[in-house]
């Protein structure tokens, strides 16, 4: 993660329109044309570095090293693989989706909060191929992190406090006890010699 990552012009643009669909209150922009097609590992490694969480119990569900692509109409991304706290659901279903007639799906759920989080798709027709045996999540089940996004740092000090450093810092503090000793005597001297004088007058 040490040193900027410069993807492709095309893998940006697509990144950040899966970064609108996650921010709040973000807008799913129309679809003009089909999804692009699967990604190769190769180019999937210039994506930003990303976590994605479930938006429920905030457990970790998958990152960029396995993203293959999104899909901003249907509001989801695809990730080859996902983390271990995401379950599936084996028993499959007919998926009620307009435009996926004939689709055979599998539920995702979080393992912490059950949460659905999308599905994966096990038979589709062949404008829908792109998504057979992915990971689909929901956006709206998702929130983000960016790997080194934080921006406070721990402050540390100019100088390490080391063995010599503070052996010279009890050295100086004890010649200053010696000081404030030396002037607490000067200071009484002075003023029992104050005293006499006053009881002289």
């Amino acid at each position: 993660m040490a040193g900027a990552l410069y993807p492709p012009p095309g893998l940006v643009a697509e990144l950040d329109s899966s970064l609108s669909l996650l921010e709040v209150g973000g807008g799913r922009a129309p679809a003009e044309q089909q999804p692009s097609p699967r990604r190769a590992g190769a180019e999937n490694a210039d994506l930003l570095p990303m976590v994605f969480l479930c938006a429920g119990c905030k457990r970790p569900v998958g990152d960029t090293q396995s993203w293959v692509t999104n899909d901003e109409e249907a509001g989801c991304i695809l990730l080859r693989s996902a983390a271990a706290s995401v379950s599936v659901d084996e028993e499959r279903k007919l998926s009620k989706r307009p435009g996926e007639c004939g689709c055979m799906i599998e539920t995702l759920f979080c393992s912490g909060c059950s949460m659905t989080l999308g599905n994966i798709y096990r038979c589709t027709p062949k404008h829908l191929d792109y998504k057979r045996d992915l990971f689909c999540f929901n956006v709206d089940s998702l929130e983000s992190y960016i790997l080194g996004s934080s921006e406070k740092q721990a402050l540390a000090d100019e100088e390490p406090l080391t063995l010599e450093s503070r052996a010279v810092l009890e050295e100086v503090l004890q010649r200053a006890g010696t000081v404030l000793k030396a002037l607490e005597t000067r200071l009484t001297a002075v003023e029992s010699s104050m005293a006499s004088l006053h009881n002289k007058v």
